[in-house]
């Protein structure tokens, strides 16, 4: 295969941008290869991608050697280098202004969701409404859930999903805000179409990790009271340890039939990426009794509170750390009634304390789809809490 293109995006798929050309390349199918890099907010760049893109934004792509940036200009060159494969948009002048008008308003309701999300209050609460309206309207003026009609999503729709998708859990969280399921059913709609779509869902984050990355990219959410109840069930207050209910698409972060692999799947996955980078694991949570954690974040604004790049773990902690691991692991495959027994047979794990310090690390830290699906990482993060209650 023809390999023209390259794709400079960044490791943890926090990057907005990146995500929307992430998904025009796998809509149009076009041959790819891919070079993650840090996003500035948790780690450095490193010398040889600086050289080629100075100003070191992402995304970034290579086509036959030359360097591209800007997300829509990235997106609209592909599409126009693969015209015959799945057109991204119309090629009729009038359909064009159209295309164009609806960017627009996506521009629009990127900053009223600026100005309300970080703003004191709720301030701008009515502007962001009435700007939901409008796309909600804009949905609603083509057959099927798309913005241009159509079988499939468009440039148009990419440009959109990305911050969509932030907004949701952002506005529950700081606001209390619902967007889902309450007065914008074509937005339902749409999000549920793409959630219908394999190539989306392998780019889709999670409530948790979207409200833990917004920060460090566009500043800190401005809370209210009414909020709290949503922020103490996303950032795992409550909810974090077992027994889980089932997932619904009627949850506070829906799960549709579509893409709910049930909870033993989801186990299994979560357990899959325990083993399978099991020692990375391992040394990544005894950072935690480690040197030079949170010195990342005291480097200044905009770096990530979830970040420690340079945080070395505490060996004497790594044994026990594994032990650890392998009992999450163990409830994850054979349930947590089994795991007790375990617990009662084993040796003292060392200081209690310190290993849930070291767990609580690890747990706080598992980002989506970095590491996992959603529906695997809360089996995950719920497990280790549970864990974390027996020591």
């Amino acid at each position: 295969v023809d390999t023209r293109v390259t794709l400079y995006r960044d490791k943890a798929a926090w990057c907005p941008y990146c995500q929307k050309v992430w998904l025009l390349l796998e809509e149009k199918q076009v041959p790819y290869k891919i070079e993650r890099i840090n996003m500035r907010s948790y780690g450095d760049k490193p010398d040889w991608f600086m050289q080629k893109v100075p100003r070191g934004l992402l995304p970034v792509v290579e086509i036959d050697g030359k360097i591209v940036t800007e997300s829509v200009v990235i997106m609209q060159m592909i599409d126009g280098l693969y015209p015959d494969q799945n057109p991204m948009l119309p090629r009729e002048k009038d359909g064009l202004q159209n295309a164009n008008k609806v960017m627009q308003l996506e521009r629009d309701l990127f900053g009223a969701w600026c100005s309300y999300a970080f703003q004191g209050g709720n301030r701008g609460k009515g502007a962001f409404e009435s700007t939901l309206n409008q796309v909600n309207s804009a949905l609603g003026a083509t057959p099927g859930p798309w913005f241009l009609g159509g079988d499939a999503p468009s440039l148009v729709d990419f440009q959109y999903i990305s911050h969509v998708e932030r907004m949701v859990p952002s506005v529950l969280y700081w606001k209390g805000l619902k967007m889902r399921g309450t007065k914008w059913p074509n937005i339902d709609r749409w999000l549920a179409a793409f959630e219908d779509r394999k190539e989306y869902l392998a780019t889709k984050s999670d409530y948790y990790t979207h409200v833990m990355d917004i920060p460090p990219q566009y500043g800190p959410g401005q809370t209210v009271p009414e909020a709290e109840p949503f922020q103490k069930r996303i950032d795992g207050r409550e909810g974090w340890t077992l027994p889980l209910p089932p997932l619904t698409e009627n949850d506070l972060e829906p799960v549709l039939p579509s893409w709910n692999p049930g909870d033993e799947a989801a186990r299994h996955e979560a357990a899959m990426s325990l083993v399978t980078n099991h020692k990375a694991v391992t040394r990544f949570a005894a950072r935690a009794a480690g040197g030079d954690v949170g010195d990342w974040l005291r480097g200044g604004f905009g770096r990530s509170a979830l970040a420690d790049p340079y945080a070395k773990p505490d060996e004497a902690l790594i044994p026990d750390t594994d032990a650890c691991l392998r009992l999450v692991t163990d409830a994850l495959l054979n349930g947590e009634e089994h795991t007790k027994t375990l617990l009662q047979d084993q040796k003292e794990l060392g200081n209690g304390a310190m290993q849930k310090k070291c767990l609580e690390y690890l747990q706080k830290r598992v980002g989506v789809p970095r590491d996992m699906s959603y529906p695997a990482a809360r089996q995950l993060r719920a497990h280790i809490g549970w864990l974390m209650q027996q020591l």
